[in-house]
């Protein structure tokens, strides 16, 4: 398994602003969760007495709560994404972290679209909070420094990270691309576990109910159909197993069928901003999870395309002699002096060399 840590200055650089961004966002995001708690005791012990309109505006804070909890549940992913990013020299999961960002920032304008800008009655209360204000446009300018950073980062980290995909698979064009489409494959897969998961949450917690048959079908259908196609995705993609991968890129077309369907359903003229109106204070972050959905959907159908394209093609028995050549070098690897220079005049024992191993020929 490769270094946890990597040891080029610039990708521990890239670590350290990526763990102190989410421990920015995570504090920042706990706070404006302590903030919207408050309002709810507000709105127990001051306003709304009729036991009705209470209920339902305690409904919309529960909701708004749990919103802040995915958004730290995104950072604690990111952090994964990027480390495993480096861990495996992947140039292709650093920029999806970047999108994942951009993807966070939209969730973030959203969010203070419907507090300040369109207020449903629940986010009402928070007009004239001063501290919920003044955070929500906080996480928003950080955000936007964030990107810009990580872009910076990314920029140059992909100079240092290039290299090892070349002395990977060698100098072969046909292989590098079919590589590059494995990897995008693969991040995508990732990706789609949060939000298909995020959305699975919002749906299930959030707006069916236990008497609502759609819950059922929720619960017993889509989620076990989503856990398949994604454990099956990865599966046939690592394997080359081409039938199944074919099977899993028909579903996953479509289920493209299903998210019109929900989309169709939230934007029903009969519920918009009717009473009972069960999207009511989500409906913005809803459909930007739909959305976002179903443009990893059909992403990861056109990668799934182009990978099945790619199959017989040696590129898995280039990553499994690449494996087998990192354990070789692992359980092989012999000391050099430190005082041996190569060539170039550094020291043999700087990690910036290849590896001299006992069946290497000088």
């Amino acid at each position: 398994m490769p270094a946890l840590l990597p040891n080029a200055g610039i990708a521990r650089v890239y670590v350290f602003a990526v763990l102190v961004l989410a421990f920015v966002f995570i504090m920042a995001e706990a706070y404006i969760l302590y903030l919207t708690k408050q309002g709810e005791k507000t709105i127990a012990t001051n306003q709304w007495q009729i036991p009705e309109v209470q209920d339902a505006v305690s409904s919309s804070i529960t909701t708004y709560m749990v919103y802040n909890v995915l958004f730290i549940l995104a950072q604690a992913y990111i952090i994964f994404l990027c480390l495993e990013a480096l861990m495996y020299k992947n140039t292709i999961q650093v920029i999806a972290v970047l999108v994942f960002y951009i993807v966070c920032q939209t969730y973030t304008a959203a969010r203070y679209i419907s507090f300040y800008v369109l207020p449903s009655l629940a986010a009402r209360i928070f007009l004239r909070d001063r501290n919920m204000q003044l955070m929500q446009v906080s996480v928003m300018a950080m955000y936007a420094i964030a990107l810009v950073s990580l872009v910076v980062l990314s920029y140059k980290l992909k100079k240092d990270v290039g290299w090892s995909v070349f002395r990977k698979l060698g100098a072969d064009i046909s292989l590098h691309r079919a590589y590059a489409w494995h990897q995008c494959l693969t991040i995508l897969l990732k990706i789609d576990i949060y939000f298909v998961g995020s959305y699975l949450v919002q749906m299930t917690a959030l707006i069916l109910k236990a008497d609502d048959i759609e819950t059922w079908l929720q619960i017993t259908v889509f989620i076990p159909f989503c856990i398949v196609i994604i454990v099956g995705a990865f599966y046939a993609l690592h394997g080359e197993r081409r039938r199944l991968m074919i099977a899993i890129a028909t579903c996953i077309f479509l289920s493209l069928g299903y998210f019109i369907f929900k989309i169709v359903r939230v934007c029903d003229s009969s519920i918009v901003n009717k009473p009972g109106d069960p999207y009511a204070d989500n409906r913005p972050f809803i459909m930007i999870t739909i959305v976002t959905c179903m443009l990893l959907v059909i992403a990861t159908g056109l990668a799934s395309i182009k990978c099945i394209e790619n199959f017989d093609s040696g590129l898995k028995e280039a990553i499994a002699y690449d494996e087998m050549r990192i354990r070789h070098q692992k359980l092989y690897a012999t000391p050099v002096p430190a005082a041996e220079k190569h060539e170039s005049g550094r020291l043999l024992s700087d990690p910036t060399l290849p590896t001299r191993d006992r069946f290497t020929l000088d």
